[in-house]
């Protein structure tokens, strides 16, 4: 008795508000609120963002369009609305001209085109998006939204991963020229010193914790390299790691390393070239890098171990290879959630917020056969691991030691009680030691020095380079006005000899700049042959490549003089004579504040001289560094789990139920299966998935009896469907009518399934009366009337059952249907 009728109708109805609507995609929605009251108390604030593209699944029946082009665009802000195609063809959305570019409505499949658009791909990489749910989507009750709103999800994602890269390596330079000033001693010193020895990579994997004890009892053997976001987490173990990686350009990234910063600056630290200046310019201790020290250095001649992403672990991989280690271990390295859902291992602010089963995944194979979610990210890092292995000829010998760890080329799956270790001699454990790469006063003094020397003759280059470029962009202009194909000729002449100037005169710089600005000269680009371009066409292009050029250099040039600035604040620590006011004004600018303590470890006897007032500047300083670490505890050191993230997970679960995903319901049972006594919603959960997984299993009394479960109080209308199809299934009528008087209060659409179930139990005049007050709601239903014709047929009511059938003709006069009832029933 499954209904397997479109979920949609085009049955439409008008609200007591006097608004139009579709029962069968709002209900009765909109007959207890207007639909500009409900907006605004649902939507409103998060529709008003500015400088944002909000991407919405589903047009509440039209009227959320309506509503959102009642109201002012906020600024720089775009919408787009994604419907179901059934539901475009029964709506008309008519969009004033003045709007038209700021608000569209679209199929998933004109969708998917349209956010690679120049515009709107902006938005995207830029991560200056929302995704939203109408009320209808909101809702859960329409299995299409869940598949639609997965659909937009997925699509988004893809769309930033294929092309992120383009614009976030301006994040890269830019935290590059930040940090000249700290990228002293390369991370190339340690290189091919450890040949034939074991070293162990750490990461915030759940599987980390399996692996605590036979770390701290081998770490004699062993050179543990580790993540920096653990470093609390292995401090609690007692682990004491002999490098520790960092990598994140993101200021963020500070945040999720406070543990490592509040610790003493005693490890030596390996960080890449872009890691954040709030870490590597207030880190106190030694520290060696890895990349180029500046962007544009020809990498060949920088002789320094690469910075390789996307992961810190991939960084960590690289350099515990260049570092020679035939043997590199992983552990905590897991590239996917562990069996119970967890991401990361306990005791870090990640493993504080709980499994989140909400989060659409990703799936991959663990060396134990089991199968395993993980996110985009991950499932990218596992393909630059597989790259980066396959792209060295002298091959490591890489072990995973976790078995629920996800499978990867050219990392093998060993226990760690069959590991053999050959010991670390004493000459190799002093390359280890902190002090040993400290630097003195004077080689900070000389390197600050040449640092400037080395910026300031940037800057003229670009200045010079600048000016180039504005002589481009004034041809430019000339070109757009000429008519004649001689001047034409004579100024694109101009521009080639200004192309050929800048390629001989600044080949490094404009490289620089053209990486730098990948996304912006990308637009310089077209799908059409350069040999059918128009005169205009060229024109268009040329200004666009130009004026790249000119923004991107000027960017550069910001941030080399910014960078200029910074070298002579360093350099300026180190004289007999400091201004302690300005150095502060410059840590603050540079959200450094912790260099106040570092400048007094590099300078005890000039603190000793400093005046009250410099030395009360300086606590104050200081002090607005030590309150960052003044944060609510956000990790529970305790034995006790913490619950799921429950956030779009009953979302999840139908996404996959449409699917038929058992292995995923399978895990939504997993993760859940501990923590059913803590929650009512997630044993509800719980039990919802479980039922699906029997149903799947096509154990139909199982699925029924795992769904009861749940308390009659808390069963929603997922449930309630549940139960109703399974009872009709195993012919529990009774069963079935009970749940169907309930579940009629969530939407008229169950109505004639009910009219049916009723006629079925031997009660033809409920059934006849559940038939009528629909059809009196929803007199236009033209599949309904035929049904209550039928039925009226049935009971011998023929009189009754012509009059169904003559109104259907009233509604389509060519219904084949109701001419067909109508010949066997009229003589």
């Amino acid at each position: 008795m499954q209904n397997n009728q479109s979920e949609i109708t085009n049955t439409f109805a008008v609200s007591q508000f006097g608004e139009c609507y579709l029962p069968s995609v709002n209900r009765n929605t909109f007959e207890k609120v207007d639909s500009t009251t409900l907006f605004d108390n649902k939507l409103k604030k998060a529709l008003s963002t500015p400088d944002t593209l909000h991407i919405i699944t589903g047009l509440d029946s039209g009227l959320l369009a309506n509503y959102v082009m009642e109201h002012p665009v906020p600024s720089g802000s775009k919408y787009i609305f994604v419907e179901l195609d059934e539901i475009l063809s029964l709506l008309s959305i008519e969009i004033p001209a003045p709007l038209s570019d700021a608000i569209q409505v679209v199929s998933i499949d004109e969708f998917s085109t349209l956010i690679q658009s120049y515009e709107n791909n902006l938005f995207i990489v830029k991560q200056q998006f929302k995704l939203h749910r109408s009320v209808a989507a909101d809702g859960n009750y329409l299995d299409s939204y869940s598949w639609l709103h997965t659909q937009i999800d997925n699509a988004v994602r893809q769309a930033y991963f294929e092309n992120s890269i383009g614009f976030t390596q301006k994040i890269f330079v830019k935290t590059q020229l930040k940090n000249v000033t700290e990228t002293l001693r390369p991370a190339s010193i340690l290189r091919d010193q450890f040949r034939g020895k074991t070293c162990i990579i750490l990461g915030g994997g759940p599987s980390l914790d399996n692996h605590a004890q036979w770390i701290k009892a081998n770490s004699d053997n062993l050179v543990i390299i580790a993540a920096s976001r653990i470093i609390g987490k292995l401090n609690r173990l007692a682990i004491k790691p002999n490098i520790v990686v960092s990598v994140d350009p993101q200021s963020v990234s500070f945040d999720v390393n406070k543990d490592m910063m509040s610790l003493p600056h005693d490890t030596l630290l390996v960080c890449s070239y872009h890691v954040t200046p709030q870490i590597l310019g207030q880190w106190r201790g030694a520290c060696l890098y890895t990349g180029p020290r500046y962007p544009w250095n020809d990498f060949a001649k920088d002789k320094n171990i690469q910075s390789i992403g996307p992961t810190v672990i991939n960084s960590a991989m690289e350099i515990a290879r260049e570092m020679g280690f035939s043997q590199i271990l992983l552990s905590g390295v897991d590239f996917c959630h562990s069996q119970s859902g967890a991401s990361h291992t306990s005791g870090t602010y990640a493993a504080s917020l709980g499994p989140n089963l909400g989060a659409i995944m990703e799936w991959v194979e663990t060396y134990s056969g089991e199968m395993a979610e993980t996110p985009m990210q991950l499932l990218q890092a596992i393909g630059a691991t597989e790259d980066l292995i396959a792209s060295h000829t002298q091959h490591a010998h890489y072990i995973n030691l976790s078995a629920d760890a996800a499978k990867v080329k050219g990392i093998e799956h060993h226990p760690a009680d069959t590991i053999v270790l050959t010991q670390i001699d004493a000459v190799q454990r002093h390359l280890l030691v902190p002090e040993v790469h400290l630097a003195s006063d004077t080689e900070w003094m000389a390197h600050f020095t040449r640092t400037l020397k080395e910026l300031t003759t940037a800057r003229q280059a670009l200045i010079q380079l600048n000016r180039k470029n504005n002589d481009a962009l004034a041809i430019i202009s000339k070109l757009e006005k000429e008519r004649t194909n001689d001047r034409i000729a004579q100024l694109a002449n101009k521009l080639e000899n200004i192309e050929q100037s800048i390629n001989k005169e600044h080949k490094v710089l404009a490289s620089l700049i053209k990486f730098y600005g990948y996304y912006e000269f990308s637009h310089f680009l077209s799908t059409q042959q350069s040999d059918d371009w128009s005169q205009e066409e060229i024109n268009k292009r040329t200004r666009i490549y130009y004026g790249a050029f000119k923004e991107m250099s000027e960017q550069l040039l910001e941030q080399v003089q910014s960078a200029i600035e910074r070298t002579e604040s360093r350099l300026a620590e180190y004289q007999e004579k400091v201004d302690i006011e300005a150095l502060c004004k410059r840590w603050s600018q540079d959200k450094q504040w912790g260099r106040a303590l570092l400048w007094q470890e590099r300078h005890p006897q000039q603190y000793q001289q400093l005046s009250a007032a410099e030395r009360e500047i300086l606590t104050e300083c200081q002090k607005t560094f030590d309150a960052l670490f003044v944060v609510k505890e956000y990790i529970n050191h305790s034995t006790e789990r913490t619950a799921p993230l429950m956030d779009n997970a009953f979302k999840k679960l139908q996404v996959l139920w449409q699917q038929k995903h058992l292995l995923g319901i399978t895990k939504m049972v997993q993760y859940t299966a501990p923590y059913i006594d803590e929650d009512p919603e997630i044993a509800r959960l719980y039990n919802l998935a479980l039922s699906y997984r029997y149903l799947l299993e096509n154990q139909l009394q199982a699925s029924l009896d795992a769904v009861l479960e749940t308390p009659p109080a808390d069963r929603q209308e997922e449930e309630l469907k549940q139960i109703i199809q399974l009872s009709l299934q195993l012919n529990q009528l009774p069963l079935a009518l009970e749940h169907y008087a309930k579940i009629v209060e969530y939407s008229d659409e169950y109505l004639p399934q009910y009219a049916h179930a009723l006629n079925l139990s031997g009660d033809p005049q409920a059934a006849l009366g559940v038939y009528l007050d629909y059809l009196d709601k929803y007199p236009q239903d033209i599949p309904v009337m035929l049904k209550l014709g039928i039925f009226l047929a049935q009971a011998g009511q023929i009189e009754g059952a012509i009059s169904c059938f003559e109104n259907v003709l009233l509604l389509d006069e060519h219904n084949q249907a109701a001419l067909n009832y109508l010949g066997q029933l009229k003589p």
